[in-house]
């Protein structure tokens, strides 16, 4: 195995180890999954987990969830919409992927307590304000979004693949982990790697980055795979980085 996998390997290990820890809310949890699965008549008044998965948006539009929720999985549901009372505002992590949602309800600006949204594999072309929910990790990959509205300082991992963004989004204060890959990026600004640990900007139309690549230092991971970049410009950006710091990806 050469040195440069060895080193991805190690800054996945350390990266996804930081991101999975999180202290799990006490009360009941309550799994479903599949078609033929059944959902109680009432839930649980102290369920703290629930995880609904593959059963429709029919079954969906039923649930009447207490406010003790904390975690709540609604992905694969063929989701059209998302009803406006359906999300209590205690809720501190949620999955809508694999719906067919093209924007958050009006009450999505009462998600006060919201650490995690996965929106994943979606129809959506427009957000709301989402700058007053504590998101650490943000999930949009696979969406319609040409723009984003402002967002929480507090988001720590924002994940942007395969959209319509034709500029790099403003950076949160304390953004770790940005992907930006499959949009349609011809550039980025100077600043955009400065602070980061991961950037993707893989198989975007990026044929060459800033000039001066000292601030962008911090990167344990450049993914530039299949952006039209010269052979003089690999160089140069493999130049730029410790081998050792730093695994540039073509």
């Amino acid at each position: 195995m050469g040195l440069k996998k060895v080193l991805l390997g190690a800054a996945c290990a350390a990266l996804l180890a930081a991101g999975c820890s999180r202290e799990e809310p006490e009360g009941v949890t309550l799994m479903v999954d599949g078609a033929e699965a059944s959902l109680p008549d009432v839930l649980p008044a102290n369920l703290a987990v629930l995880h609904v998965r593959s059963v429709g948006a029919a079954a969906v539009f039923a649930l009447h969830l207490p406010e003790s929720l904390r975690e709540l999985n609604l992905s694969s549901n063929r989701l059209p919409a998302l009803p406006e009372d359906l999300v209590p505002s205690g809720v501190r992590r949620l999955w809508l992927a694999d719906n067919a949602l093209t924007c958050l309800p009006d009450a999505a600006s009462g998600w006060t307590k919201l650490e995690y949204l996965n929106l994943d594999r979606n129809l959506v072309s427009v957000l709301p304000d989402l700058s007053r929910m504590p998101l650490r990790w943000l999930r949009l990959n696979g969406n319609r979004l040409k723009t984003l509205p402002p967002l929480s300082e507090s988001i720590e991992r924002l994940y942007l693949a395969d959209n319509l963004l034709e500029t790099a989004p403003p950076k949160p204060a304390a953004l770790r982990q940005l992907t930006l890959a499959g949009n349609p990026l011809s550039a980025v600004p100077d600043d955009l790697g400065a602070g980061l640990e991961w950037l993707d900007l893989s198989r975007t139309q990026v044929a060459a980055l800033p000039a001066d690549l000292r601030s962008w230092r911090t990167l344990k991971v450049l993914d530039l795979a299949r952006c039209p970049l010269p052979e003089a410009e690999k160089d140069r950006i493999q130049a730029a980085f410790d081998p050792y710091d730093t695994v540039v990806l073509f």
